[in-house]
């Protein structure tokens, strides 16, 4: 079954892109098949805490470009969670006067974001109640998602989603997977939350290859993994959300459009890589930790001086600015691996004095890399908001909301340094 929306929502809490911005990526992702582009940035004062604020007419005239040039079809999230009162007329006005300069400008789906919020008994009457108001004013002028306050999770039915089934069926639920961030999303963790949805297909957020709030140190322009082809069976439509920096993002939205059109997204993201493929990989980690674990496990360190030095004078071109404190981490990193390979060389080579002199350096740059606030060739210690929700819809902490130890920089000084030891014991 093919989605029926396939496309990326500006969802993230930072800096909201600009309109130009937000045109470039439509139409990279328009031109590799994506759908939909959905306008809902966490820290646009009039998308949430201001909600009933208009927006002025220099905004309306950025919709009306996003809508003209970007070759998507142009969504539009409020967010009223946080003063809404969802019974009451005037509010409701207020969201009605709020949406519909959006609907004269062409907007056709209507995202009513009731997420991040408090949860507390008789909210999910509250919001299937707003939802239906909502989608009765609508009229077929456009379709209407709700993301619902509990969008996690892939248990059974809960009070609160229990309340949404009697929702209009083509309102589409949104849901992040079994947690806010996830590594793999499977067919059955979709089918289980369409059963939690009495039988109605969610509309699927998936939070990659966003890097926002305790994310923010990383850049992820690896390819799309651990999605399960299936997934468009149970679902409604898939949202990729992005980056905080739109350039980063084409590569992996890149990647995530292969997957949307039924393709490899490991081989789309290798065919589009070109000059970025290093850094890619370096912000990526996992091509520097499989050839530090092949060292490791016996192989030559020649593939890994390859690629240490393609790594220690990478760029970032057609980026900007955007990718320069990753740039230079990558460099400082691909220094101090090399001085790493030159130790496990010496060694090899049984020159016990020259692997001294080379692991003289390692005493006083790799303690300083491990200080930066920007993470390359794998985390050293970084959190990820792993979280689900219990059936009260309280947060859940889950496993790999810390990755700790798997950078590829600190695994091969480990290495080089135990093996001089061993060599100066005389093993």
């Amino acid at each position: 079954m093919p989605w029926d929306i396939r496309g990326l929502i500006e969802g993230f809490y930072g800096r909201p892109w600009s309109w130009d911005e937000r045109c470039a990526v439509a139409r990279f992702v328009a031109e590799r098949g994506m759908t939909h582009y959905v306008y809902a940035p966490k820290d646009d004062p009039r998308h949430r805490e201001r909600w009933r604020d208009p927006y002025p007419p220099e905004e309306l005239a950025g919709f009306t470009r996003l809508i003209d040039e970007g070759g998507l079809q142009v969504g539009f999230a409020v967010s009223p969670g946080l003063s809404i009162d969802a019974s009451d007329d005037g509010d409701r006005r207020a969201l009605a006067a709020k949406v519909a300069p959006l609907l004269d400008l062409g907007v056709r789906l209507v995202v009513l974001a009731l997420d991040d919020l408090e949860p507390r008994p008789g909210l999910g009457g509250e919001h299937a109640g707003l939802a239906c108001w909502l989608h009765e004013w609508l009229d077929g002028r456009a379709r209407l998602a709700l993301v619902p306050t509990e969008y996690t999770g892939t248990s059974a039915p809960t009070p609160y989603l229990d309340a949404l089934a009697d929702l209009p069926e083509d309102v589409v639920v949104g849901w992040t997977g079994p947690s806010v961030v996830n590594d793999a999303l499977t067919a059955d963790d979709a089918r289980r939350r369409r059963e939690a949805l009495r039988g109605r297909r969610p509309l699927l957020w998936d939070n990659w290859p966003v890097n926002d709030a305790v994310m923010a140190y990383r850049l992820f322009l690896g390819p799309l993994r651990g999605r399960d082809p299936a997934l468009a069976e149970h679902c409604a439509g898939y949202l990729a959300n992005p980056m905080v920096q739109p350039r980063a993002s084409m590569l992996p939205l890149a990647s995530t459009a292969a997957f949307l059109r039924g393709e490899d997204p490991a081989a789309a993201w290798d065919a589009e890589a070109g000059p970025l493929r290093v850094l890619a990989e370096a912000c990526d980690g996992e091509v520097p930790r499989r050839l530090v674990a092949e060292v490791a496990a016996g192989a030559s360190t020649a593939a890994l001086a390859e690629w240490l030095a393609s790594a220690a004078s990478c760029d970032a071109p057609g980026l900007g600015d955007e990718a320069d404190p990753w740039v230079e981490q990558v460099h400082a990193e691909a220094r101090v691996a090399a001085s790493a390979v030159a130790v496990l060389d010496a060694l090899a080579a049984a020159d016990l004095a020259a692997a001294r002199v080379h692991a003289l350096p390692l005493a006083f740059a790799w303690p300083a890399l491990r200080r930066s606030a920007v993470s390359v060739l794998g985390p050293r210690c970084s959190a990820r908001p792993v979280l689900g929700q219990d059936a009260e819809g309280r947060w859940v902490l889950g496993r790999g909301a810390v990755e700790d130890d798997r950078n590829a920089t600190d695994h091969l000084v480990r290495l080089a340094l135990a093996r001089l030891a061993q060599a100066d014991d005389g093993g």
